[in-house]
C-alpha cells in the first residue's frame, strides 16, 4: 500500500482479478490489503459476507456519524476532519487489544 492513506469513498469490493479495493476521494482505485490473495471459493465468501453485513455496516456508520457530533463538534469544537480522526483513533485503541476486555475505553 502507499505511504499514506486515501479517504474511501466506497464500500470494499472484489475487483476481477480477487483483490479487495475501495475506490478513493481522488477517484483512483486502492487495494486493501496488498498481500491478500485468495482463490476464486474465498473471493465468493467474502463477498457474500461484506453483501451480508451492510445492514450492519450501516449502523455502524451511523453510530459513528452520531458520536462525531456529539464528541467531536459539539463537546470539543474540533473541525470535521480533526474529530474523524479522533474517532479512528480512539476505535484504534478499544479495538486494539483484540475486544479482549469489553470493557470500553470509558468505563
Amino acid at each position: 500500500m502507499d505511504e499514506f492513506s486515501v479517504a474511501p469513498i466506497t464500500a470494499p469490493k472484489l475487483d476481477d482479478e480477487g483483490h479487495l479495493t475501495y475506490l478513493g476521494e481522488d477517484g483512483q482505485r486502492y487495494r486493501v490489503l496488498d498481500q491478500l490473495e485468495i482463490d476464486q471459493e474465498a473471493s465468493q465468501r467474502l463477498c457474500d459476507a461484506l453483501q451480508a453485513s451492510s445492514p450492519l455496516f450501516d449502523q455502524i456508520e451511523g453510530l459513528c456519524h452520531d458520536w462525531i457530533s456529539r464528541v467531536g463538534l459539539d463537546a470539543m469544537d474540533l473541525d470535521r476532519e480533526e474529530a474523524v480522526a479522533l474517532l479512528l483513533n480512539t476505535l484504534e485503541t478499544v479495538l486494539g487489544d483484540g475486544g479482549e476486555s469489553g470493557d470500553g475505553l470509558l468505563r
